[in-house]
This record gives structure tokens, sequence and C-alpha cells, in this order.
């Protein structure tokens, strides 16, 4: 297994470190975006299961009972 020895540092052969390239600001602003938009799909999926759940269980208990009293009448 090959020993871990921490981070590769990028050396040009004059000596001097190599900089990792950086994202542009109009980069990191569209990934701001992206993720904000996301997030707000996503606020809106989980409340409207909040909303729709309990009228779904609802219904489901209804039609329960309708669907036993009619096998109770056959």
């Amino acid at each position: 297994m090959k020993p871990l020895n921490g981070p590769v540092l990028d050396m040009a052969p004059d000596g001097t470190f190599i900089e990792p390239h950086r994202p542009s600001l109009g980069m990191i602003l569209v990934r701001l975006a992206v993720f904000a938009l996301v997030l707000c799909i996503g606020a809106v999926m989980f409340w409207t299961t909040l909303i729709l759940l309990p009228f779904l269980l609802l219904l489901g208990v209804i039609g329960y009972f309708v669907a036993r009293s009619r096998l109770i009448r056959l």
C-alpha cells in the first residue's frame, strides 16, 4: 500500500510553485445560481409533498372504507 505523504505541490523546473487554476467570478456566480435554483426546486418539492400528503392519506382512508362498505353489501 502506498504511504500518504500529504498534498502534491506543483513546482516548475526553476523552483517556483505553479498556482492552481482559479475559477473566474462569472463561473462562481453561475455555480451559485445553479445551486440556488436546485435548492429552490428541492424546497418547492418538499413543501408540495408536505401539503399534499395529508390529503392523499385522507383520500386513501376514504377509498378504503368505501371499498370495504361495498364488499360488505355484496
